[in-house]
Order: C-alpha cells, then structure tokens, then sequence
C-alpha cells in the first residue's frame, strides 16, 4: 500500500484501471499477490519517487556489484518463497575481484528455492559460472534451487549465428579481439579461478571463434522459463540496441526488478528511450548511489569484493526526472539503472532503507552566513499546526476510518499522537507523504465494540514539538449478526490444523488494532466465519476451539494439514 517511504513518493486517484491476470503458474510470490487485481475507482496507484534529497543524477560510479540492492530487498522479501533470478551476458571484466557474477551474490542471499537461468555467448564464461557456483557453501545447504545455463547470444530476431560481444564495450566491440586483449592481460590470469582461465587453454588460442545461436529474450522467456515470472532480471549486454527483443515480455509486466548498465557507449536519448518504454508498463528506473559519506560506510558484511564501494546505497529517480538536465558528458561511467515494478509497492520500501542507511535523513548544519538555511531551521524548530478536517469516513460495529489533513502553513508534521477512550489506545502514526493531490491522511482503527461512543483525539507531531489537540466523539455501529445461510459455503473440517503460518495471514497480519488477521478469544467456528466474511482477502479461516481465530488469503495444501483435536480448519467454496 501507498504510505511506507519517507521521501515524496507519489501516488494518484484512479478512476479505472483493470489488469490482465496473470496465466503464471509459478507460486505466486505475497508481494505480487495482488498486483494484477483491479484497482477500485478513487484507489491509489503507486506512481514512484518524484525526487531525492541527495540530488538528481550520480556524481560518482556505480558500485561494484548488485550486493548492497540484494541486501535490502531480502530485508523487504523475508518470505522463502521460489524465485527467478535471470543473468544475461557473464563477461566478467579483468582481474582476480571482478569475476563475481550477480547470480553468485543473489544466490548469497536467495537460495532457499527457485531457479537461476544464466545466459551467455561463451561457452567459456558459462563453464567457469557453472564450476564457481558449485564452490557456493549453499549448495550443500539446499536441492530446492535449479541453476541452469544456456548458450546463447541476445538479438531482436531469432535465428540468426552471434558473435559475443564485450560487457565492457556495450556490444560494439570485436568479440575476438576484445576478449583476446583482455585475456593477454590482468593479474591472476593463471589461476584456475580466474575467468578466462579456459579461454587461454583452448586450443586455437591466440585464435578465437565464437558463435552461439542467436535468440530473443522473449523467446527464452517462453521456451525456457514457460513464461513464468521473473523476480529479478540483470542485463550486461546493451539493453537498448536488444530493447525489441525484450518488448513480449515487458508488455506482460514479466519482471519485478530490471537492472542493466548505462557505459560510455550509450547515448542520452538510448538512456531515454528504454526509461520511457519502461515507463509505458508501470516500471519506474532509478540509479542507484553509493552514499560514500554515509556514517555507515564500512558497517555492513559483504560476500563480494568492493567493500565501501558497494554500500550503502539509495537510488535517485530517473523515470521522474527530464534527463535532459543531466550533463551527459560530465557523467562518470558506468551507471547501474534498477527498474521497479510500480504495481509492488512493497519492493519501494529499498528506498526507504537506503535513505536511512545513507543520511539522507539528518537535518544538515548552516553555515554561520547562510540566512535563508537559518530562516528555514527557525521555522522548522516551531510545533506544527493542529490539524484539520478530521472527520471519521467509514464506520462499522467493530472498526472506524479516520481522515485528517495537515495545517496548510507552520511546518510538515513528521508524525501524529492518536488517542482513544474508553479503551486507552494511544497510536504514533507516520506522516502519508504519497498523496501528492491532497496531503489527505487516514488511519483505520479494529477491535472496537458495536454501540459505543468513543472520543478520539490527534495531535501533530514535529521536531518543535506537538500542536494542540483536535477531537471528536463517534458511536460505532449496531452489530447485526445475519444468519449463517446468508454466508458463502465453506468446507469445514473438524480436527484438522490447515498448516498454514503468518505468511498465508490476510494482511495487516496480526491482531487488532494494527492487524486483521489474528482473533484472541474468537474460538468457535460461528464467529471466525463471520470476520472471514467481513474481510475481502480471506478465503480460509482456522478455530481453536475455545482459544483463537485466524484468517488467510490462500487456501491451504491439504498434504500440510494434520489432524489435531480442537482445531478446525474451513475453504471458501468456489
């Protein structure tokens, strides 16, 4: 849901919008769980970061590897469930630290199911990809991953015989000679570890050939991967010039995270071609920045080489910035570009993780003549306003939604104190940046009893301290308990556990207030049916008897239920 960034990013009211469903007959991953769902008219659609506190465009290269980006999307992606992760092109450059592959590090991070697909024009790279990963410590842990390894060259058409082409120069180089200049030199070349440690042992060197099959993205996407979703996609080859051959699969918003380089030898207006074909399906692209001042350089644990080049990092907007205004000539090559699926909105959390791991939070010094920076302190350092407009905008016997907007003028609340009585609630809520349109704030509160009048009260929290307080008095609904004839049918099953965890929970996980899912003291089936009813998500529900209640949005597998007495465990009917 919109909400969870500290920086602007930008939501907007839709009025229509429908989706194809998805035909993946992958596992459905939660946090693309609903991505393909309708978006009810007056819904929030995610729009992305509408800019950066630490500026517009990098000032320096990108890090060495993906390492830090994988750290903070497995802090976002805590579930094990099956991934695809997808490397297109191997070439590592020279030298005994830059032979780590993405796959290497991502499979760091996500190696408790799913599949790995490299692609690579040289059998060579591909032989030494495959040997080094069987050197990974998770191998031995795991036989839930499939790592596979095609032999390949990426074109627009199928078909034709390929060349490999240089990581290192976009795609335009000489494959033979590039990658004879590169093996003629580099330190460890003699090593069995290094990557072209094969190539210097054929037996036509110096003379090299390389061809391989020459094939569309798409067409591996469906030959190979039968079309299923792919969670992560790393390019080293140039994406725009293959840009065609990936346009199937973009247009069915195959992909998660997109990552590839921009060098040297691209163009500005390539850079802005794919970003605005991104851009047409809901993907939104950002560089990702190495905070090399960051009070955390050095304080996070890395597989890979690089060190303090990999990390921190946060990542500046490129689908919302006129990259005109960028000073292509003073940019310094290579720039990594992360494209982000904007109908997953939890994958934008990174961006909150970044910024906090890169400073961009702290409140910077004035310089002693800096009168329009002191200006600013002064009146950041006042309370906020009281807010106004609250108003209660749904109610029900057991839950009410609260509205509110900021005060027009004093400064931007970081937070609001809500109260409650009876009842003693008391709730610290974060200030909504992500309705640009409005500043419109809401807050839902659970749990509460039918026919009671409740007095709710909120201040405005700031660095300066608090604003005096708003209330209001609301009296929840009668609670008219219907009929269990008028419900869906359900397969109720006595004595069965479903075997489900929190991860199957409808969402906000947990009890009331925060949470939807979890119902201490609900322990008969009647009632559990009830609440499953009144949640849009919920098509399973499980009763201890006597004890709890829970809901989930999946229905469970019966090989993982067992019998247990006491439980009960219930399906809605198609």
């Amino acid at each position: 849901m919109c909400g969870m960034c500290t920086r602007c990013v930008v939501c907007v009211v839709l009025f229509n919008l429908r989706a194809s469903k998805s035909q993946d007959d992958w596992p459905t991953c939660s946090n693309r769980e609903f991505r393909d769902d309708e978006v009810e008219p007056g819904g929030l659609k995610l729009l992305g970061v509408k800019e950066s506190p630490l500026g517009f465009f990098p000032h320096h290269q990108a890090a060495m590897t993906h390492e830090h980006f994988f750290q903070q999307l497995r802090e976002v992606l805590t579930d094990d469930c099956p991934r695809i992760f997808v490397e297109v092109a191997l070439q590592p450059a020279a030298g005994p630290m830059m032979n780590w592959s993405s796959t290497s590090l991502w499979l760091r991070y996500f190696n408790h199911s799913g599949m790995v697909l490299a692609i690579d024009p040289v059998n060579d790279f591909l032989k030494h990809h495959a040997d080094a990963l069987q050197k990974e410590p998770w191998v031995s842990a795991t036989r839930s991953m499939k790592v596979e390894h095609m032999h390949a060259s990426l074109g627009t058409t199928d078909g034709a015989d390929g060349q490999a082409t240089s990581k290192e120069d976009g795609g335009r180089a000489d494959s033979q000679d590039e990658v004879r200049r590169l093996c003629e030199t580099g330190p460890a070349i003699d090593t069995a570890d290094h990557p072209w440690f094969y190539i210097r042992r054929r037996d036509s060197w110096p003379q090299l050939d390389f061809h391989s099959p020459t094939l569309t993205f798409d067409t591996i996407w469906k030959r190979s991967l039968g079309g299923k979703h792919i969670d992560f996609l790393d390019i080293g080859s140039n994406f725009a010039r293959l840009l065609k051959g990936f346009s199937k699969s973009i247009s069915a918003r195959a992909f998660t995270v997109i990552a590839f380089q921009v060098n040297q030898r691209w163009t500005r207006a390539e850079l802005q071609q794919v970003v605005a074909y991104l851009d047409k399906f809901e993907y939104f692209s950002m560089f990702p920045l190495v905070c090399k001042d960051s009070s955390q350089v050095g304080t996070f644990d890395y597989y890979g080489p690089g060190g303090e080049k990999v990390g921190p990092t946060t990542y500046l907007p490129v689908s919302s910035t006129d990259i005109n205004v960028i000073d292509w000539e003073k940019m310094p090559f290579p720039q990594d570009v992360i494209s982000l699926d904007l109908r997953q909105p939890e994958i934008f959390k990174i961006i909150q993780l970044g910024d906090a791991q890169c400073d961009s939070e702290d409140d910077s010094v004035c310089g002693s003549d800096d009168e329009q920076c002191r200006a600013g302190d002064a009146a950041t350092s006042r309370p906020p306003e009281r807010p106004q407009l609250f108003r209660v905008s749904k109610s029900g016997s057991r839950s009410i939604t609260l509205e509110w907007r900021p005060h027009p003028d004093g400064p931007t609340p970081d937070s609001y104190l809500l109260r409650l009585e009876p009842g003693a609630l008391e709730e610290t809520i974060d200030h909504d940046t992500f309705d640009a349109l409005s500043s419109l704030q809401s807050y839902t509160i659970n749990g509460l009893r039918p026919s009671v009048e409740y007095t709710i009260s909120l201040r405005a929290l700031g660095i300066g301290g608090e604003s005096s307080k708003v209330t209001l008095s609301h009296r929840t609904e009668l609670e008219e308990v219907p009929s269990l004839d008028s419900f869906t049918s359900y397969d109720i099953i006595e004595g069965m556990h479903c075997g489900m965890g929190a991860a199957e929970e409808v969402q906000p996980a947990g009890p009331s207030p925060s949470g939807a899912s979890y119902f201490p003291g609900v322990g008969d089936v009647k009632g559990c049916q009830i609440r499953c009813e009144g949640n849009r998500q919920c098509i399973a529900f499980q009763v201890h008897e006597g004890n709890a209640c829970w809901l989930y949005r999946r229905k469970p597998d019966r090989r993982l239920g067992r019998s247990d007495f006491g439980w009960w465990c219930a399906v809605r009917k198609s």
